[in-house]
């Protein structure tokens, strides 16, 4: 018959499931320790957000035989600036909370079991206080009725209790997989019938759980309180040598030192500086400290338990609590609950003190003597010969209830506010999914309005608070709510999330000031000297944005925001010399905001470099790094008359969530393809870009293109549709279109209107004098080789050629007329036509087009268009030119009049 745990057998017989506790216990203490140094940028994540400023590139440069024109475009500058996002929740942490609680659960109901009556009555008074503090009943596992609670108390706690008074043989391992099958039963039960999704639930029992995994932290501290002084008293009086033992008074000095550090910590509001450079007593360590020599103690202090707890029973119960101690801890700082890292450091450091402080005394009174005779008084700790053991924990109880009275149970209160933040994420999160339930949203603001109730210093719950103002669009009190925050305490998240929310050109002063304060706190802020560099850079200031730059990169001088808004800056008052510097002593290769701005320096320098991948797949949804990099990009291809980005480019524009920058997008897309060798497509669209609502530029465009292609006449008309919608800068390209056409007084007259701007005037004058031009630039004929080789070949390939010709590039005056004369010339008039009307819709200004359209009308026998065209051409041709062509079209239309006549 195996032997129940409870029979005075030797731990070593439990030594697997010791071992597998354990084991769980260094794996939490792993994963909290990973939650401490995570949670709180998990929660309350410091993210970065992109502001774009447009600034001039020039793509290319246009010649016009005394000048070159720019064709500028808008780059954009990527500056960042901090925010913090959340509170967020964290799903994962939560499962790992009520996975320890579990196996804790499970574990204890196991041991417990085993146990004399009155042992077992007080480990079911903690199972019951766990299972009630989780409020499973509201998650409506059976409906309305609330029967879950009920149905796992009588489940575990008669399991338990048969187990106990009838079963008591039953080995412990049969007890541990009986309550792992009852508790993850119970679980399974309800996660399939609670109407929540299942990362509700487990959030919702590990908000729940806070109270208890509190308790476990105050329980653990009270249980290891004395381990401190008894390592103290082992550390003085262990050595086998009497003559190396140190006796009395330097244990009494040492126990005072670390009761006096305890007491100085909870006098000072939770904090005290131990060593130089930032380095503060963490009650928590301590406990760890203390629960490591407690397990190595626990056999010592068997005799004064062993009347009521076995040891093996003691050593499990020991782990189960510090599991779940553990795990309360890792959970707290998963979710910067500052609320309850406060308070149960605090109670716990109390705990310390309380119970240390009696223990000192205890050996003291009974052990003083033997101290002074340099005896090993480690090993009669434990059996006094004056004053009871007992009396420590009275003592204790009795200051630490006296501490609490008389602060009017401040620390508790603390806990419950840190349940109540953990409550308002919950529900937050609920609204949330459920936008249009007003009573959710009110909820949660209530939620953290009792946590800031209980714990005015809660900036926890001040920024949930912000967070569902932000949601609700309630700007003014989120801001009134992070004031309020920081008028009680400096927090350094809150002050850069109030910041962001002055964010317009009109903020500029508040902004600053909060800085200012912000500063004021934490001058070494690596965050809040990169926003007041930042800041500046909207200024005259440029003294202050080198300044709190230095200031940010001596914080940490890989500081990639620092150094991205720091290339920006220099940029936007192009210093492209220091701006290379910059690049080449910080390089960011995988920052995509400080790339952005690197292909922009390059843009601007005009440095020939490699061509950079794009890096964006074409189902990216773009943000606004992404976009700027891929942008710039693109203009250094399209300056370079690459196409390879177009397949990108229209999958992008496709996506309804890049409709932010769709028509940055449109623009890219239609110069790309306006510098290719396929123009038409992109004039089409710089054609739509300039009917909407800032038309002049993208007419300049036009008119440049088609100054490029020599197209003089045709973009007189463009750049004075530009100068109409108040682009001043068309006026100069405008006088040389006229200047090109051999227009000199036109040219004269645009002139005149060029130098009135600063900018344009030694331009202006020099073409003045330079008229009438006798040089004129060769212009830009991207597909000369096609048309000429479409000449050569058979007629089938020719006339296809020809009509792939006539369809990507209609600006070809010469290739136009070639292909008309090849369609003519084979009785396809309608082809002919067809190909100088496609023309003269792009270069309407043609004579030479125009009168071949004209003629192929006739031929055609569409008179009434080739009457339209004549007419057309009478203002645009010299009176001798147009009689001779009129008399030319006449007999050209009476052919066809007399070909097309009935026989009689």
């Amino acid at each position: 018959m195996p032997e129940p745990i409870s029979s005075p057998s030797p731990l070593a017989r439990f030594r697997g499931i010791t071992a597998l506790l354990g084991t769980l216990v260094v794996l939490a203490l792993g994963l909290a320790l990973y939650q401490f140094l995570t949670g709180n940028d998990h929660t309350l994540p410091v993210g970065t957000v992109a502001q774009l400023t447009p600034v001039p590139v020039t793509v290319a440069r246009i010649p016009t035989g005394l000048d070159s024109l720019a064709l500028q475009v808008n780059g954009y500058l990527v500056t960042q600036t901090r925010d913090v996002g959340g509170p967020e929740l964290w799903p994962a942490a939560a499962t790992l909370w009520v996975v320890w609680l579990g196996v804790a659960l499970t574990v204890w109901l196991a041991v417990i079991s085993t146990l004399a009556r009155p042992a077992f009555l007080g480990g079911m008074v903690a199972v019951i206080f766990l299972l009630m503090s989780l409020n499973v009943d509201v998650l409506e596992v059976f409906g309305a009725q609330r029967y879950f609670l009920l149905a796992a108390l009588i489940l575990l706690g008669g399991a338990a209790f048969v187990l106990q008074a009838f079963l008591e043989h039953v080995s412990l391992g049969l007890r541990l997989v009986l309550f792992a099958v009852l508790v993850v039963g119970l679980g399974a039960l309800l996660y399939w019938r609670a109407p929540f999704p299942a990362a509700y639930i487990t959030l919702h029992l590990a908000a729940y759980g806070t109270l208890a995994g509190a308790a476990a932290v105050v329980l653990l501290a009270l249980w290891v309180g004395v381990e401190l002084i008894f390592a103290l008293l082992w550390f003085n009086t262990q050595s086998d040598n009497p003559k190396s033992r140190f006796g009395l008074l330097p244990f009494v000095l040492t126990s005072l030192l670390l009761l006096g550090s305890l007491l100085f910590y909870y006098l000072n509001g939770g904090q005290l500086q131990i060593f130089p450079g930032g380095i503060y007593l963490d009650p928590y360590l301590l406990v760890l400290l203390a629960a490591v020599a407690g397990w190595w103690g626990l056999p010592q202090r068997a005799r004064t338990y062993t009347d009521w707890l076995p040891y093996p029973a003691a050593a499990l119960l020991y782990l189960t609590l510090l599991l779940v101690a553990i795990a309360s801890a890792g959970y707290a700082a998963a979710t910067a609950n500052g609320p309850v890292l406060s308070a149960s450091r605090e109670l716990a450091a109390l705990a310390l003190l309380s119970v240390g402080g009696a223990f000192f005394l205890y050996l003291l009174l009974n052990f003083a003597p033997l101290m002074r005779k340099r005896l090993q008084v480690f090993r009669v700790a434990y059996d006094p010969r004056r004053l009871p053991f007992y009396t420590v924990y009275l003592l204790a109880a009795a200051a630490m209830g006296a501490v609490l009275v008389r602060n009017n149970a401040d620390l508790i209160d603390q806990v419950h506010a840190g349940q109540y933040v953990q409550l308002g994420d919950l529900t937050r999160f609920q609204s949330e999914g459920q936008p249009n339930d007003e009573y959710l949203a009110l909820l949660a603001e209530r939620y953290y309005a009792e946590a800031d109730q209980l714990d005015p210093r809660n900036a926890r719950a001040a920024l949930g608070r912000a967070a569902l103002y932000q949601r609700l669009a309630q700007r003014q009190n989120e801001i009134n709510i992070l004031r309020l925050t920081l008028e009680r305490e400096p927090n350094e998240k809150a002050l850069l999330r109030l910041a962001a929310r002055f964010d317009q050109a009109t903020d500029f002063f508040e902004h600053q000031q909060i800085l200012r304060q912000g500063l004021r706190s934490y001058p070494a802020s690596r965050w809040l000297n990169t926003e007041m560099a930042q800041l500046y850079t909207r200024s005259a200031l440029t003294d202050s944005v080198v300044y709190y730059h230095q200031r940010a990169v001596a914080v940490d001088a890989d500081d990639a925001v620092a150094h991205t808004n720091w290339l920006a800056f220099l940029l936007k008052n192009n210093q492209l010399r220091g701006a290379q510097e910059a690049t080449a002593a910080h390089p960011l290769p995988s920052w995509l905001a400080w790339q952005s701005n690197d292909v922009l320096r390059q843009l601007m320098a005009g440095a020939s470099t490699p061509l950079p991948a794009s890096q964006t797949s074409n189902d990216s949804v773009l943000t606004a790094a992404q976009f700027a990099r891929f942008y710039h990009v693109g203009l250094m291809r399209a300056a370079r008359r690459d196409t390879a980005m177009l397949p990108s480019l229209r999958r992008l524009r496709q996506l309804p969530a890049n409709d932010a920058f769709a028509d940055q997008l449109i623009f890219l897309q239609a110069l790309t393809q306006l510098r290719s060798q396929e123009p038409a497509q992109g004039y089409n669209l710089m054609e739509t870009l300039a009917a909407g609502d800032n038309g002049g530029y993208f007419h300049h465009v036009l008119g440049l293109y088609l100054l490029e292609r020599g197209l003089y006449a045709s973009a007189a008309p463009r750049f004075q549709l530009a100068q109409q919608t108040g682009d001043v800068s068309a006026s100069l390209p405008r006088a040389y279109a006229f200047a090109l056409s051999s227009q000199p007084d036109s040219a004269r007259a645009a002139a005149s209107v060029a130098a009135a701007t600063p900018a344009l005037a030694t331009s202006a004058k020099r073409l003045v004098d330079a008229l009438p031009l006798q040089a004129k630039p060769v212009p830009f004929q991207p597909l000369a080789a096609q048309f000429r080789q479409a000449a050569g070949l058979p007629k089938r390939a020719a006339e296809n050629q020809y009509r792939r010709l006539v369809e990507v590039d209609p600006f070809s005056e010469t290739g136009i007329v070639q292909a008309a004369d090849f369609f003519a010339g084979q009785g396809q008039y309608l082809a002919a036509y067809e190909a100088l009307r496609r023309a003269t819709q792009y270069n309407p200004e043609s004579t030479a087009l125009l009168q071949r359209f004209a003629l192929a009308a006739a031929d055609a026998g569409l008179v009434q268009y080739g009457d339209q065209t004549v007419a057309k051409l009478r203002p645009l041709l010299p009176s001798a030119e147009y009689i001779t062509f009129q008399r030319q079209y006449d007999k050209r239309r009476a052919v066809h009049r007399a070909a097309a006549a009935p026989w009689d």
